[in-house]
């Protein structure tokens, strides 16, 4: 009955360091540890000196035993590869040799050191593939019963005097098995246990956050304010059910604020402890505040920018718990996205005459249905010249979904010029002709769509009423300080009336895109770059901008 002595030796001390994981993984130090293990060093260094320590125990009371030369160091080696991957399980089986051979009294042969380490290696190959079964301590059962055959097998083949006295290799090899196997799935099962428990906590986080999301949504629709945010406070406090205040800032104030307790002198050390906070961007360890004992510090956006900060906790608990993390963060996110809608709410009541999708063109329903009929008709009869449409009109509305203050080159503007010109041509044929005169050698920025508009206006306003059609002249020169564009017609011109109110915002008018052009050079270059403007009926248009010089970098050619 010498395999059960050994038997019952192994799986004491298995049991002993399950129910020691367990409870670790109950803190966050290790939920943490474990849940950034796969991108973060530290993580893996903790990770791997908790296996080793595991390790250490256990084989230096295992050495004080009959059974001295039988240790459960591989079963702990295999289970921080099979957590960790391949670099933890050899780091692991490593670490924990060297410190045996040396510490440990009447410590193994060499060889078994050396399978150890590639054991642990081997074993963290199957770390993300044992992390998408179903049953994952039955998969690393399993594992660890291939792993523990593969060791006795190398091990009593290569050394067979290592027995202790009265001892077989029966005695050793069920033990062995059953002990490594059993404890490979008991670590797994206990690590699939936290990983279904986060889950849950998630799936509770995030219904809850969802509620509160459903009951503050129209509060925040109008931005981030007092109003706004104390309100929104509330709402948190009171559907959350598990902080003891809730705080919305800014970077330097508090913004909303709801707690269970109202009284003065706890809102006043609690308004002192947010100003200690505020001055440490919120890095404060909470044993140095005077009434918060403990809180969670979710950073607050708005178009990439840091505005301020979700703030929750306790007055009286000293931890918070996984599900008020989990929860915070989503609640943070929740804000930062209602901030991000209003502020793109905002930005588009800015351009409430439509300046802006006037002059990108991407909502223009006509040229795109004359656009695609035109391609229609060409599928038929020249394919080739269709396919080269459709390419041009892919060109097209790929470029109009540039930002409007990027800064191209010209020769990018000329090509999507080029683009919509080729559509505009394939339609009217020869009664639409267009020139380029270029005289520079070097290329310039100029702002995105600059062009684009002025030549739209010229095509749609001044030529397309001509039973005759016309011509238009792109024109481009160095001057001594600024580059010269010119676009020409001699389209039906404009009367003097019409001209002299073209830039007048509170006149009605058709050429909302020359008046978008004009502001956007005055903002970007100085009121004497502003757009001229020279045109008489029947004599055609020519308009002049002017574009000081600037240098080009690689990434705009």
């Amino acid at each position: 009955m010498l395999w059960y002595n050994v038997i019952i030796n192994l799986c004491a001390r298995l049991f002993f360091a399950t129910i020691l994981f367990s409870l670790l993984c109950r803190t966050s130090v290790i939920r943490n540890t474990i849940n950034t293990l796969a991108k973060n060093n530290l993580s893996k260094l903790k990770f791997i000196a908790i296996f080793v320590a595991f390790s250490l125990v256990d084989a230096f009371f295992g050495a004080q035993l009959v059974t001295r030369c039988i240790n459960n160091q591989l079963a702990f080696v295999m289970v921080s590869g099979l957590i960790g991957g391949p670099i933890v399980g050899t780091a692991t089986g490593l670490i924990s040799s060297i410190l045996a051979f040396f510490l440990v009294p009447y410590a193994p042969f060499s060889y078994h050191y050396i399978l150890v380490i590639l054991i642990g290696l081997i074993a963290g190959f199957f770390a993300t593939w044992l992390q998408k079964q179903h049953a994952i301590y039955a998969d690393a059962s399993i594992l660890g019963l291939m792993f523990t055959f593969f060791y006795l097998v190398i091990n009593i083949s290569l050394n067979t005097t290592t027995m202790p006295n009265s001892y077989t290799v029966e005695d050793i090899l069920f033990p062995t098995l059953f002990s490594y196997s059993i404890g490979a799935g008991a670590f797994m099962g206990i690590l699939e246990d936290f990983y279904n428990q986060q889950e849950k906590i998630e799936g509770i986080s995030a219904k809850t956050a969802l509620k509160i999301t459903n009951n503050s949504i129209s509060i925040l629709q109008d931005g981030l304010n007092t109003t706004s945010a104390s309100e929104t406070a509330d709402i948190i406090l009171q559907e959350a059910e598990t902080f003891d205040f809730v705080a919305i800032t800014s970077l330097d104030e508090i913004l909303g604020f709801s707690s269970y307790r109202t009284e003065a002198p706890f809102v006043s050390f609690l308004v002192d402890d947010f100003q200690n906070l505020f001055k440490t961007s919120f890095k404060q360890d909470a044993k140095n505040l005077d009434v918060i004992r403990s809180y969670i510090n979710v950073p607050i956006y708005n178009d990439k920018h840091h505005v301020g900060y979700f703030c929750v906790g306790h007055i009286l608990d000293s931890e918070t718990t996984p599900f008020e993390t989990t929860l915070a963060h989503g609640l943070g996110t929740m804000i930062t996205n209602q901030i991000t809608v209003h502020s793109i709410k905002e930005k588009a009541g800015l351009y409430d005459k439509a300046e802006i999708k006037a002059l990108q063109s991407q909502i223009n329903p006509h040229f795109l249905f004359n656009a695609l009929s035109t391609i229609s008709f060409y599928c038929s009869q020249q394919p080739q010249t269709a396919k080269s449409l459709i390419n041009d009109l892919a060109s097209y509305y790929r470029n109009n979904l540039t930002d409007g203050n990027t800064m191209i080159s010209i020769l990018n503007e000329l090509q999507h010029i080029n683009a919509y010109i080729h559509l505009e041509q394939a339609r009217f044929g020869d009664r639409l002709k267009v020139d380029y005169d270029i005289n520079i050698e070097e290329s310039f920025l100029v702002p995105a769509l600059i062009l684009q508009p002025i030549v739209e206006n010229a095509i749609r306003h001044g030529l397309y009423q001509k039973l005759e059609g016309g011509r238009i002249i792109i024109r481009i020169d160095k001057q001594k300080n600024s580059f010269r564009i010119a676009v020409i017609d001699d389209g039906l011109g404009m009367t003097s009336d019409r001209l002299k109110h073209i830039f007048d915002n509170t006149k009605p008018k058709n050429s909302i895109g020359l008046t978008n052009v004009n502001q956007r050079l005055i903002t970007l270059y100085g009121p004497k770059n502003k757009l001229k403007i020279y045109s008489s009926m029947n004599n055609g248009t020519i308009v002049i901008m002017k574009i000081p010089f600037q240098e080009v970098s690689e990434n705009n050619d």
